[in-house]
């Protein structure tokens, strides 16, 4: 066999291996690009009053809407969900109430619940953590009791227009519970993100683009100069990519249904 004629064996064949496994190394990067959504939104914590995306994207930091002095944010707010009034303050602690009560003899206060003139700790500030709500850029932070198994729930909600802050006190929702819940709005609670550098996500799609059109471009000169396709016919894979879509529709299908596939004959 001539030279040529095994060169020309050889270039068929890379291109025809080169051709299936692009598509399988397009979808996984397409899956990376997808999933770093995923990650990209999980926060991890770094006090009581930031936490930073894990991706390096962002951070959230609420200690501009804090309070200094040893005074809270919000003071002797009532619940809509018990009968009780709160105090809270976010960052910095602050002491509320006659010298004989938690809130006064602690020095780490971060919410204070007000019942019957008792001022009881709900939540101090070196036990807040921050926690990411769903998969969403959503957090709230956690807040335990130093004296008790109570805990407090402050749920973050952005909101670009509320410079101040505004926070909705729920309160004791089931009686006993010793759980209570919060919801803080502020521009404070959104996500402020970093304008240098690219994140790995970035990366990701920039490498992911790049991969697609090369794997387009050489295919489509490969069969049309090698091969001497035209029109269609010079997409590399076309059949492939045509059944993309219904295969994902199908796919989509098959998750959607719970992984089950339906029987398509009786039992006899």
């Amino acid at each position: 066999m001539r030279n040529g004629a095994r060169y020309q064996i050889f270039t068929s064949s890379l291109y025809t291996a080169a051709t299936w496994i692009a598509p399988l190394l397009l979808a996984f990067l397409l899956l990376l690009t997808q999933c770093k959504f995923a990650v990209a939104q999980l926060c991890e914590h770094k006090s009581s009053c930031i936490c930073e995306m894990k991706d390096g994207s962002g951070t959230i930091d609420l200690s501009p809407l804090a309070k200094k002095g040893g005074q809270p944010k919000f003071l002797d707010m009532p619940a809509t969900g018990d009968t009780s009034k709160y105090s809270f303050n976010p960052c910095f602690s602050f002491k509320e109430g006659p010298a004989n009560q938690e809130c006064m003899q602690s020095s780490d206060i971060a919410v204070c619940q007000i019942q019957d003139d008792k001022y009881y700790d709900v939540g101090t500030q070196t036990s807040a953590l921050f926690q990411n709500v769903g998969q969403g850029t959503e957090q709230k932070i956690v807040y335990k009791s130093s004296s008790s198994t109570k805990q407090s729930f402050v749920h973050l909600v952005c909101d670009p227009n509320i410079s101040g802050g505004a926070l909705a006190v729920i309160g004791e929702t089931s009686s006993g519970s010793e759980t209570y819940n919060f919801v803080l709005t502020s521009k404070y609670a959104c996500l402020v993100t970093k304008s240098s550098g690219l994140s790995t996500g970035s990366i990701l799609d920039i490498i992911f683009f790049v991969m697609l059109g090369t794997y387009f471009i050489a295919g489509v000169l490969y069969l049309r100069y090698k091969s001497g396709a035209r029109g269609a016919e010079s997409i590399p894979n076309y059949e492939f990519w045509m059944n993309l879509p219904s295969l994902t529709r199908d796919g989509c299908l098959f998750v959607a249904k719970g992984c089950k596939t339906e029987e398509s004959y009786q039992r006899i």
